[in-house]
């Protein structure tokens, strides 16, 4: 096997992998919901975001568990701007109660009214489609959205994130393959495994400032890359909100003491993907596949807790710009 076609693999054991039936199943349960959403309260747009929307999505870590559909839901900010997050999912919970009961046509089993930032509808299947409560700022552009983890209130735009997304993965084919989503991907699979408190909207927005301008000729080499340049990302909080640069994506990690232990994670990994690189230069596709194994913990190997890595001294950071 090679170094290639190790990736290839490993690529589709992460992919969600969903098929064309439940893909037009999840499209009519979202915009049948939407539709009905949108005759209960008024909305200044409403638009399916997340991972799911950009096709970065994986596959679950335990066979039966849910993945989440997200669609945001825009208020006005005239009328609505001054409202917290738990007033606004007041609101969207309410509405969704009233299209349950009208609409037993949609299919809906249950409306999670506990979640943090939004309101999820399941619909007695593998997936359930979660409600986002945010504040339209300008149409198409800002919106006030509600941080995930924290809760607070940040100006952004998901429409912009997924725009960049889309056209770097354009923008960095090789020989007819577009590999950046596939990589972003298999290191969302590596996050989870090791270091699942970075958060995946930053781990994608860094794997498209690191690898979004430049061509990535195979796994391995965008890969590398992505290794060889974090180190920079992490030393202090530095990596800009395209869609506005007053929000500075990896502050969390000082808040949340994290960022120590991962700079000794991606120094570790930096090390590791050196090494399975120099192997497959000198043509020993095995021994550089065994690397890469142990950098991703492939094929069910023991995986070794990033804890364990010793802290490493902080070189000078380098500042970084959208």
């Amino acid at each position: 096997m090679s170094v290639e076609e190790f990736f290839k693999n490993l690529a589709s054991q992460v992919n969600l992998g969903i098929g064309e039936e439940e893909q037009n199943l999840i499209a009519a349960k979202q915009n049948g919901l939407r539709e009905k959403l949108r005759e209960e309260i008024e909305l200044e747009d409403d638009f399916l975001t997340g991972s799911y929307a950009r096709d970065t999505i994986t596959k679950p870590k335990d066979p039966g568990e849910e993945f989440d559909v997200d669609v945001f839901v825009a208020f006005s900010n005239e009328e609505y701007g001054e409202k917290d997050l738990e007033e606004l999912r007041g609101i969207t919970i309410r509405a969704l109660r009233r299209v349950k009961a009208k609409h037993p046509g949609l299919g809906i089993t249950n409306i999670n009214e506990k979640q943090a930032r939004s309101v999820g509808v399941e619909f007695g299947g593998n997936f359930q489609i979660d409600m986002v409560p945010s504040i339209q700022i300008e149409k198409d552009r800002l919106y006030k959205i509600f941080d995930a983890r924290s809760l607070e209130a940040v100006r952004s735009n998901p429409k912009l994130h997924g725009q960049r997304l889309t056209d770097a993965n354009a923008r960095t084919e090789s020989g007819s393959t577009r590999r950046l989503v596939p990589i972003i991907k298999i290191l969302k699979s590596w996050k989870r495994e090791k270091c699942d408190d970075m958060k995946s909207f930053h781990l994608e927005v860094l794997a498209v400032e690191i690898l979004g301008n430049k061509k990535i000729e195979s796994y391995s080499e965008g890969i590398a890359r992505f290794f060889a340049n974090t180190e920079g990302y992490f030393q202090e909080a530095c990596l800009k909100d395209p869609a506005n640069p007053k929000n500075i994506i990896d502050e969390y990690l000082d808040k949340d003491g994290t960022r120590d232990g991962l700079l000794s994670l991606v120094a570790r990994e930096k090390a590791g993907v050196e090494r399975a690189r120099a192997f497959e230069a000198s043509g020993d596709d095995e021994k550089a596949i065994r690397e890469w194994k142990e950098v991703f913990s492939a094929g069910g190997e023991e995986r070794t807790p990033s804890i364990s890595v010793p802290i490493i001294v902080r070189s000078p950071a380098k500042p970084h710009a959208w």
